[in-house]
């Protein structure tokens, strides 16, 4: 069995996972989030900031002395949108070098939407999933069904969401667990089989909705079908639009339009609405999913493989729209650091369900974090030794070949 650390770092967040291949799955060791804002004003000046350089490079010494404590063997860390827009590239490298002895693998648009399909693939499609964890069990018996009930007792009612008398001062009132629903979960996937494997009907629309850009991906057991990076992320967008607080309305229209914009070039490439469910990961989706249920605290466990309505994708977005900063900051789901860029955020994934025409999406806590690290655990142990970083790919159907649009991708 072998020990390997994977190091995401995006343009909001840096990530951390360790964890043992045991030769068919992953057994998670550790895994670690510090929203470190690498790409602040990366779309205006094109270059990396020396503050949010010099936060990075602090997330990255506590992450060494971790990846150290636990003893990978090898190390893999990818950089992502913010990176790839920046002038100033090489500075990032030759401090990710000083600290953890590997120089970070700046990818392409494309590359980074195959780690994000091959991460979440396993959890979805033809088994119980790639990543070790406690099992999943409780979700209705249909793919795509929702077990979620209102206070009548109907499924997909949630009138908190619609009434301000029920939401209380933050617009979302948190439920324990095991008040959604029969089974004691939020909505879940349907099961197929037995085992308690889940199972999602394909092909699947991945979404993975990140800060600086987003990456979609049509694919399914077999492989990704067609994959394209567009430059609409929550922290792009909300610098460049959002200026109020809350938003106004013609700040919120211009994220939109930008978005259909993106979605148009998308769709040059990858068929937005021919996919039969429409999976997101990463931070927005994540507490978009969240909210929609009514979490009393974020629960990475309940949140993934959940099923969010695309009225409730919409109620949830609406409400974030007339948040303050400080109302935002009060929802007991909401990480500090993406306060200031869920609307944006929301908005994205709104604009995605509305463009496909899904009735839902399902939640993924396994993305490119975990597409980092398959990668390199199945990948041939470089000569040099130990604490290597590797570019390899993970097999079919971890990340298969990716059909690209004609010119770089953009992202």
């Amino acid at each position: 069995m072998s020990r390997v650390a994977a190091i995401d770092c995006g343009t909001n967040s840096i990530r951390l996972l360790v964890a043992d291949y045991d030769g068919s799955r992953l057994h998670e060791l550790t895994r670690r989030m510090e929203i470190v804002r690498l790409g602040a004003g990366v779309d205006r000046t094109g270059e990396l900031a020396p503050q949010a350089l010099a936060r990075t490079f602090a997330a990255l010494r506590d992450y060494a002395a971790e990846i150290e404590r636990l003893g990978a063997t090898r190390v893999r860390m990818v950089a992502t949108s913010a990176t790839r827009d920046a002038r100033n590239r090489d500075e990032l490298v030759t401090g990710v070098r000083a600290i953890l002895g590997v120089d970070p693998e700046v990818i392409s648009g494309d590359e980074e939407a195959a780690l994000s399909f091959g991460g979440a693939i396993g959890d979805l499609v033809g088994g119980s999933g790639q990543v070790g964890g406690s099992g999943r069990a409780g979700a209705p018996s249909q793919p795509g069904a929702s077990d979620r009930s209102g206070p009548s007792g109907q499924p997909g009612t949630f009138s908190h969401l619609g009434d301000p008398d029920a939401r209380g001062a933050t617009g979302f009132e948190p439920r324990p667990a095991g008040s959604a629903g029969t089974s004691g979960q939020v909505g879940k996937i349907g099961l197929s089989g037995t085992g308690g494997s889940s199972s999602v009907a394909t092909p699947i629309l991945l979404a993975d909705i990140g800060g600086g850009s987003t990456e979609l991906v049509l694919g399914d057991a077999h492989g990704v079908r067609a994959a394209r990076s567009v430059n609409v992320g929550c922290v792009r967008l909300a610098e460049r639009h959002l200026r109020d607080d809350p938003p106004t309305a013609a700040q919120a229209a211009a994220i939109v339009a930008d978005v259909h914009a993106a979605l148009d070039l998308a769709a040059q490439t990858v068929p937005l609405t021919e996919a039969a469910t429409l999976v997101g990961v990463a931070g927005t989706v994540t507490t978009v999913a969240a909210l929609a249920a009514g979490l009393p605290g974020y629960d990475a466990d309940r949140i993934h493989l959940s099923v969010t309505s695309a009225e409730q994708v919409a109620a949830v977005t609406e409400r974030l729209l007339a948040m303050t900063h400080d109302e935002r900051a009060a929802l007991p789901v909401m990480h500090p650091g993406r306060v200031d860029v869920i609307a944006s955020g929301a908005l994205v994934l709104r604009t995605l369900v509305e463009r496909t025409g899904a009735a839902s999406v399902v939640a993924s806590e396994r993305d490119i974090l975990d597409g980092i690290a398959l990668a390199l655990a199945v990948s041939p142990a470089a000569a040099s030794g130990p604490a290597t970083a590797s570019a390899a790919v993970p097999p079919s159907p971890s990340a298969p070949s990716v059909p690209t649009a004609a010119g770089p991708a953009a992202g």
